[in-house]
């Protein structure tokens, strides 16, 4: 039986569901990353796969796509610390599951990114008197940057935190349970 096939047998009811339910992941990286679908449909299929290890024949198997596209793909989410290769002693196939921080990293390598305007925006407000209009543009720009530059730090020692098992700086924690 192949991959895809797990999905949709009879011991998965869910199967159109997950079909379904991989393509709004599929639809989100797109809309958020400007990823193309095969990088979407693999980072769903690795989100449920079973075994969460799986070689690029059953990765391009499960989403439908060709070697060649998949090994782009997966040299590129290799490369954003999304997906981790391992191997295993005794074998020669490379196989492929999400990182342990693949969202965590993801979030705060894109929060840095934005973030990092702060100091553009510091550099330009020092190009003008500050009276200026174009002064008064870039304060407003440059306010946001600083606000979500001051927020990110607490944000990330709360996950932290929340990560590591504290569970009482967790929000969605009732009485311990997730």
């Amino acid at each position: 039986m192949s991959s895809s096939d797990d999905a949709r047998t009879p011991q998965d009811p869910h199967g159109e569901r997950l079909s379904a339910w991989m393509e709004r992941v599929t639809a989100w990286f797109m809309q958020q990353a400007g990823w193309p679908p095969i990088m979407g449909r693999t980072m769903a299929w690795l989100m449920v796969s079973e075994p969460p290890e799986q070689t690029a024949a059953q990765i391009a198997e499960a989403v439908q796509a060709s070697r060649a596209s998949l090994t782009t793909t997966l040299r590129l989410l290799t490369e954003a610390r999304m997906v981790q290769a391992v191997t295993r002693a005794g074998e020669r196939a490379t196989y492929y599951r999400i990182t342990e921080d693949a969202w965590s990293g993801v979030l705060k390598r894109r929060l840095e990114s934005l973030t990092s305007f702060v100091d553009i925006t510091a550099e330009g407000l020092r190009l003008f008197p500050e009276n200026e209009v174009r002064a008064a543009r870039m304060r407003e720009a440059h306010r946001m940057f600083s606000w979500l530059d001051s927020e990110a730090e607490p944000m990330w020692k709360r996950w932290d935190a929340v990560n590591s098992g504290d569970r009482a700086d967790d929000p969605n924690d009732e009485d311990g349970m997730p």
